[in-house]
């Protein structure tokens, strides 16, 4: 395993004021030029290296549920303080970016939700408060197709979103959620594809955990819009390759881009459905549910695991099963293809669930750290047996749509 980065000027503790980190890295260094944060930034990300010669670097999110696995209460702690960051919106539509922040989008919609009253009704999928969310794709189904956009540094650039309704493209304001912000070229993208479907839209907020973003400026001039930035950091960065570095080849990473309405269900988040989401309110039955009524005692903890886009149902769940007293993590599988050392210390590779027959991998999971894991899927998007063997006796499969 490659030895872990070193870095310099480490934050000890949330900054107003600038810090600068320089963090070494096999395929070359990352100086970070850190503004402010609302965390340490040991406790906010850590750092890989991609498998894609487009960028040799990768920030690590410890508050994200993606590479990591994390309490399902850091999550929402993310989602709640990302929400009261916000600028006043009267009826916005959120859009969360497949596949990293499905997860991050839907929390943060349904966190301001609930701010604004929506409450209980909100939180375990109930109806609308004054707002829409959807996420972006990149699976094709017979639901008709609002528009396409390239987020270029990728390793699956295209994206689709999906028409999600007249209400969502009534809306004036515009959300945009990502895990990160670098160049703010993706952003950029969706909002201006989205803005020349809607021109009536006058406010548009991106909101990321870490934003390295320089181009502020000229983001909101190629929208023409007020543009507002929100973000648990800020600052900038620069990456110097190493010159004796070999970037790995890219594995595959697209599939044939045939229809998979057969596989997805026809109501879903990516559709601007949110609402197609319902887990028992009865801690009993939620454990009955998930087979886990054995485990309310000192058993070891318990994982849930989204696969791919499909994330934000497994938070739900494993907060359910975090509510009702169990020690859980919660995680998901990816396409990303990232390689082991640094902040990668362990790797699981199998086939995705979605016909695509491309690798996908599962991150820093051990499984026999784990008394059960449970691996959320939707529709027909049956985990592949390979993971599912990988994971050991105490994993099972659970459809939650």
């Amino acid at each position: 395993m490659t030895s872990p980065p070193s870095a310099t000027d480490t934050p000890s503790a949330a900054t107003d004021g600038a810090t600068r980190t320089s963090v070494t890295l096999p395929s070359g260094r990352l100086d970070l030029h850190l503004e402010r944060s609302a965390l340490p930034l040991g406790d906010l990300l850590e750092f890989a290296v991609r498998r894609n010669p487009k960028r040799g670097f990768l920030f690590v999110s410890r508050v994200l549920g993606k590479h990591i696995p994390i309490r399902p209460q850091v999550a929402a702690d993310t989602h709640a303080a990302l929400a009261s960051a916000l600028p006043p919106l009267t009826a916005p539509h959120f859009i969360g970016l497949a596949e990293t922040a499905t997860a991050l989008g839907e929390g943060v919609f349904r966190a301001w939700q609930a701010r604004q009253g929506g409450g209980q009704q909100a939180a375990h999928g109930g109806g609308r408060v004054g707002g829409t969310f959807q996420h972006t794709t990149r699976y094709l189904s017979g639901h008709p197709l609002l528009l396409r956009f390239d987020e270029p540094h990728s390793h699956a650039p295209a994206h689709l979103v999906y028409d999600p309704g007249a209400k969502a493209r009534a809306a004036r304001e515009l959300v945009l959620v990502d895990d990160e912000l670098s160049t703010g070229t993706t952003l950029e993208n969706l909002a201006r594809e989205w803005l020349a479907l809607h021109p009536h839209v006058r406010h548009v907020v991106l909101v990321s955990l870490t934003d390295w973003c320089v181009r502020r400026s000229a983001v909101q001039a190629a929208l023409g819009v007020p543009v507002d930035f929100v973000s648990l950091s800020s600052g900038t960065f620069e990456f110097t390759p190493d010159p004796a570095w070999t970037p790995a080849a890219l594995p595959a990473v697209t599939g044939d881009g045939g229809d998979r309405s057969h596989l997805l269900p026809a109501r879903s988040v990516r559709y601007g459905h949110p609402d197609a989401l319902h887990l028992p309110g009865d801690p009993a039955d939620l454990l009955a549910l998930t087979d886990l009524a054995d485990l309310t005692g000192p058993a070891g903890p318990v994982l849930v695991l989204g696969t791919g886009e499909y994330q934000f149902p497994a938070f739900a769940l494993a907060r359910a099963l975090e509510e009702a007293g169990l020690d859980v993590r919660w995680s998901a599988t990816t396409r990303s293809p990232v390689l082991p050392g640094l902040a990668i210390r362990h790797a699981l590779t199998f086939t995705d669930n979605v016909g695509d027959g491309i690798p996908n991998y599962l991150y820093n999971v051990a499984p026999q750290e784990y008394a059960r894991i449970l691996v959320a899927f939707e529709g027909d998007c049956q985990p592949d047996p390979a993971l599912m063997s990988a994971l050991g006796p105490q994993a099972r499969a659970v459809r939650l749509t």
